[in-house]
């Protein structure tokens, strides 16, 4: 397959030769284009789709929970494989791993799911990750698809050790995506099963959404160009770098996490760099891109590319004037992590202090040029600011996924929808 590109786009396109410089950079991934239509087949799919049935899914939740699954259960071919597993204080394989060609035997399984007990999710999801675990194959897309509505309360609980099992089953080539259900599950741990599965998160208030979810899914495992994505960004010749503003995890050999790679959809990385005076032709940074390929089997690809920048007297730089669709960017990753603080300080019962706080990004947006984005981001902004005082559960939903889109995936219904 082709590689992605890197781009880099400073925010004004000079350093200072006479004085220190804050340098703001935009790195931008492109994944290849995708292949011709000729000669385009999806990689397989080996998935366990495990469905939440404790007692808070009864009546309408789990009525378009088994139509989702149906659905989902219809849209696969006879080259995929698709485990269904329930889950309420008890682990039920309800249908092991199996080629999907007829998609009846699922659709009947499916419609025997009750609603039960208490929640036991993560011996619900570990159960799936056996199941597409056993099926393992490198040349497929594995995946584990969890839905729940509620909080785990039974087996292990703990968020960081049930995120470490997550991430130790993306390591083998399993991910996991985690779809939030209503008002009521945890977002905190499905946020951190997502990133920690380099999956989807999904926040589903309405379950009339489910097929579309399962719809999105489905197509976004297919564009999958590159899986297991990071990048390390090095400051040389006493550069430092200040920030970077996705927020984004760590991998085990320190440098950052990014979501698959998708064709037709690019990936930003905002960083903030500290420069002493500068001399000419002198690197700035390197960037290194890694990522496994659909179908490689495990080989590592990589990209680097390095940065360097034209030179002029401190007072030219400032007299530049700075490229507005990184100045947007910006605003908007520094509007996701004033979400983070407003969470902070809602859970607090800070009320006021997280209202002020997603104050001050509606000012920071609104002063710039008004565009699609900064208007919908503004009106985001302004809906949760509201909520704070009239449903603050809704309220935390929505900051929740909000403050994640920057360093994760996550799934984008119809504006009006969404919370």
């Amino acid at each position: 397959m082709n590689t992605p590109s890197l781009r880099f786009r400073p925010l004004r396109p000079a350093v200072a030769a006479d004085a220190a410089t804050s340098l703001d950079l935009l790195i931008t991934i492109t994944p290849p284009p995708p292949p011709e239509a000729a000669s385009q087949q999806r990689r397989p799919l080996n998935l366990a789709l495990v469905i939440d049935r404790s007692g808070s899914m009864g009546g309408t939740k789990l009525s378009y929970a088994r139509k989702a699954a149906r659905f989902l259960a219809g849209q696969l071919t006879g080259a995929d494989r698709l485990a269904i597993v329930t889950f309420d204080d008890q682990v039920t394989v309800l249908v092991p791993s199996r080629p999907a060609v007829d998609p009846q035997p699922f659709i009947a399984a499916i419609n025997t799911i009750h609603s039960g007990g208490c929640t036991a999710l993560h011996d619900g999801w570990l159960a799936g990750a056996e199941q597409v675990a056993a099926q393992l194959e490198p040349s497929a897309l594995n995946r584990v698809l969890l839905l729940s509505d509620g909080q785990a309360n039974s087996g292990l609980t703990d968020t960081e050790q049930i995120a470490a099992h997550v991430a130790g089953l993306t390591q083998r080539g399993i991910s996991t995506s985690a779809f939030g259900l209503g008002l009521d599950f945890d977002e905190d741990l499905m946020g951190a099963i997502a990133a920690a599965g380099d999956g989807t998160l999904a926040h589903i208030e309405n379950p009339r959404q489910l097929p579309d979810l399962y719809a999105s899914e489905l197509q976004g495992l297919a564009n999958t160009a590159g899986r297991k994505v990071s990048i390390g960004i090095r400051a040389k010749n006493g550069a430092e770098m200040v920030d970077v503003l996705n927020d984004l995890p760590r991998t085990s050999y320190g440098n950052h996490q990014l979501p698959s790679l998708r064709f037709g959809q690019e990936l930003s990385v905002g960083v903030r760099l500290r420069l002493p005076a500068w001399a000419p032709n002198q690197e700035i940074c390197s960037v290194r891109l890694a990522w496994d390929a659909p179908g490689s089997k495990g080989e590592r690809r990589k990209l680097i590319e390095h940065l360097t920048l034209p030179v002029k007297a401190a007072a030219e730089v400032a007299e530049l004037s700075p490229d507005v669709e990184v100045s947007e960017e910006f605003a908007v990753l520094e509007a996701n992590r004033a979400r983070r603080q407003a969470l902070e300080q809602l859970d607090r019962g800070d009320l006021m202090a997280a209202a002020a706080t997603l104050g001050a990004s509606v000012g920071v947006l609104a002063a710039l040029a008004p565009t699609e984005r900064t208007t919908r981001e503004l009106q985001l902004l302004e809906r949760k600011r509201a909520l704070l005082n009239t449903d603050r559960k809704r309220a935390r939903k929505g900051l929740s996924r909000e403050s994640l889109r920057s360093s994760l995936e996550v799934w984008e219904d119809h504006p009006e929808n969404q919370l």
